[in-house]
């Protein structure tokens, strides 16, 4: 027999393509929804139906999810040149993804969306934030994700929605951590921060909580944050990196004047070259004011969900994937 049929955006990026990974393994059909410009290197190869589309497009788009079990809401920006870019792709996708899903018919079981730990703020006093606390983001993404919680909760009532927000993802594909990877190739560990706890996921584990949240009945309508148990900082994390990339390398903490200025020229050149900088002045700016941890009790409990790869695992496995790659 076939399997549930699970539309996913956002299917060719790093979290996307493990999300469409763990729902082919748990026996899912699975159409992809992507831009005309979107890659497919982590798709190819893969059983799933591609659809190419414009989510401006209401007639396609609604045609798309028609007849689907599950959506899943992957799409978005963590990065963009202006704060009207994170209004259009995080919440303008995701009201019209919302539009789409509320006409997708009476098969529909979920609708699950990709939140962020962005949009509950920092940790108070070195406290693990959870879901009871009042969001409380301190940048413009965290507050473009809020407001696309807001918008999926707003229709709990009509839809069988559900929203994980999870800390920082890493794993195989990911381009963001992989920076530090070259880094100790180079034997440079950057410290950003003295201390600087937070908190993070693999991408294996996040798409199992993924699928734990389409298939559970109880996690229709709530908000689950998904952290790994293991707490971290920048010079932890440093030394976790250099023995996965079995070299030796110097801690360095680069002055917080030469980051900011280092982030105004990368906001400069990416402005030049139309693309958005990886590191920004918000982004300095979220770093600074607090811890970023989150507490993964309520999925623990509610869904039963346990992260199955430990941190430093997770990151010798990364730094095996890198190498493979030919990444570092």
């Amino acid at each position: 027999m076939s399997g549930p049929l699970a539309v996913v955006t956002g299917a060719s990026g790093f979290v996307g393509s493990h999300i469409v990974d763990e729902l082919l393994r748990q026996g899912a059909r699975v159409r992809c929804l992507l831009r005309s410009t979107s890659t497919t290197r982590w798709l190819d190869g893969k059983d799933v139906e591609i659809t190419r589309l414009d989510l401006h497009d209401a007639a396609r788009l609604e045609a798309a999810v028609r007849g689907a079990n599950w959506i899943v809401h992957a799409a978005g920006l963590t990065h963009a040149r202006s704060p009207r870019e994170f209004q259009e792709a995080n919440v303008g996708g995701t009201e019209r993804m919302l539009g789409a899903a509320a006409k997708a018919g009476d098969q529909l079981q979920r609708f699950l969306l990709i939140s962020s730990q962005a949009v509950a703020g920092p940790a108070l006093e070195g406290r693990p934030v959870t879901e009871t606390e009042r969001p409380d983001p301190v940048s413009i993404y965290g507050s473009t994700k809020r407001r696309a919680e807001e918008l999926t909760m707003l229709l709990k009532e009509s839809l069988p929605v559900v929203a994980i927000r999870p800390p920082a993802v890493y794993g195989p594909r990911d381009d963001a951590l992989l920076k530090l990877f070259i880094a100790a190739k180079w034997h440079v560990l950057p410290v950003l921060r003295k201390g600087g706890r937070f908190s993070l996921i693999h991408a294996e584990d996040l798409a199992r909580a993924v699928h734990l949240a389409l298939t559970h009945p109880r996690a229709v309508g709530q908000v689950y944050f998904a952290a790994e148990p293991d707490v971290t900082d920048y010079k932890e994390m440093g030394e976790m990196v250099r023995r996965a990339m079995k070299t030796w390398a110097v801690s360095v903490r680069p002055p917080w004047l030469a980051l900011q200025a280092g982030a105004l020229i990368g906001e400069l050149w990416g402005s030049l070259r139309s693309r958005p900088p990886y590191l920004s002045r918000e982004k300095l700016r979220e770093m600074s004011i607090g811890d970023w941890i989150c507490s993964s009790a309520k999925i623990r409990t509610e869904l039963n969900w346990t992260p199955a790869v430990p941190l430093a695992e997770g990151v010798e496995r990364t730094a095996a994937w890198y190498r493979e790659a030919g990444w570092v």
